[in-house]
Parts: C-alpha cells; sequence; structure tokens
C-alpha cells in the first residue's frame, strides 16, 4: 500500500516537473518528464494477495 502512494507521488512529481520544464521552454527536459510520469504512473503495482481456502466436510446423506 506504501508503495503505491510512493509511485503515485513519484509519477505526479515527473509530470509536475514536466510541465514547468515546458512552460519554460526547456524542451527535452519537460518531454523526459512527462514520459517518466505517465511511464511511472501506468507501471503496474505490485500487490500481495493471500489466498484462504476453507475445507469443509463432505454433506452425508440422512
Amino acid at each position: 500500500m506504501i508503495a503505491a502512494i510512493i509511485l503515485v507521488l513519484a509519477g505526479l512529481y515527473c509530470l509536475a516537473r514536466g510541465v514547468m520544464d515546458l512552460r519554460a521552454k526547456r524542451w527535452v527536459w519537460s518531454v523526459l518528464g512527462i514520459v517518466a510520469g505517465i511511464a511511472i504512473m501506468a507501471a503496474p503495482i505490485p500487490t500481495e494477495t493471500r489466498a484462504i481456502s476453507i475445507d469443509l466436510p463432505a454433506a452425508q446423506g440422512r
């Protein structure tokens, strides 16, 4: 969960820096920042899932 928050914040930072560089007409840095922000935001976030299985006894006829 904390990794997802960190990745989103890093992606937003890259996007913001890209926009700021775009406004300052630093074309290469702006493109790199925007592409990096999009790449970070589009990356799949690994999650840890734990499967829980419950074994129930078989039903018996009366």
